[in-house]
This record gives C-alpha cells, sequence and structure tokens, in this order.
C-alpha cells in the first residue's frame, strides 16, 4: 500500500518556507520508501475515535502518552491512524 503519510517518501510543508529542506524530510511512517511498512496498520477511523475521546477528557497530547505510558511521537501516529504491530 502507498503511504498515506507522505508522497514518495518524502514530507514537504504545506507553505514552504525558509529553512526547509528543498527535497523534504524522509516520511519517518515508511522511513523513505514511499511504501507502508508491513509492521504497521492503517485505520484512520480508529485513531480520530482515540482523538476525539483524548479531546473529551481534555488531555493534552503529552498527558495522554504519560497516561498510557507510550511516547508522545507514537500516540500522534495512532491519533493518524498508524498502528505499529
Amino acid at each position: 500500500m502507498k503511504c498515506p503519510n507522505c508522497k514518495n517518501g518524502k514530507m514537504f510543508p504545506a507553505i514552504p518556507h525558509k529553512g526547509f529542506p528543498v527535497n523534504g524530510l524522509i516520511c519517518s511512517i515508511c522511513e523513505g520508501t514511499g511504501e507502508l511498512p508491513n509492521n504497521i496498520d492503517y485505520n484512520p477511523d480508529e485513531g480520530k475515535l482515540m482523538k476525539g475521546e483524548r479531546f473529551r477528557s481534555g488531555r493534552t497530547l503529552k498527558e495522554e502518552s504519560i497516561r498510557l505510558n507510550i511516547d508522545a511521537s507514537i500516540l500522534s501516529e495512532m491519533e493518524r491512524g498508524y498502528f505499529r504491530k
């Protein structure tokens, strides 16, 4: 499956700005391959549910990651629908 997080393994800002690499950043999900790795399940609906529950509880991403004892970057991935196996 093509990685829904990037464009051919690279990420670009919505608005180009000084200091951002012209060639983009390597995608942290597919690690620059452009293909979703086998060790990741993509379920954006589940991620939206998780984020909605966190918002309703009034917790920040950092607070929720501490509560769940996981890194905030992993929680962010999960809330965007990327679940590592």
